[in-house]
């Protein structure tokens, strides 16, 4: 199973487990555009970010990759950077 954590510029950090990085991705961006709830738990809410720059990194990677603006592209937005 694939894990990404993404950091916003408004410092929440949201790590996503999935079947394969893009997939991951999708939630992500589904989440980007109010689409589709992170946490099925009521009492937490998470709210996209008001900026679109972000940082994003993969498991076993201790370095931050940074997104400068999300376009909602999986190519452009993680395998360029």
């Amino acid at each position: 199973m694939a894990k990404m954590t993404f950091r916003f510029t408004t410092e929440v950090e949201v790590e996503l487990r999935g079947n394969s990085y893009e997939e991951i991705y999708m939630m992500l961006k589904d989440m980007m555009h109010g689409d589709r709830p992170i946490s099925a738990q009521s009492n937490v809410r998470i709210f996209p970010p008001e900026e679109s720059g972000m940082f994003f990194s993969m498991e076993g990677e201790r370095e931050l990759h940074e997104i400068p603006a999300f376009k909602g592209d999986f190519r452009r937005d993680i395998l360029e950077h």
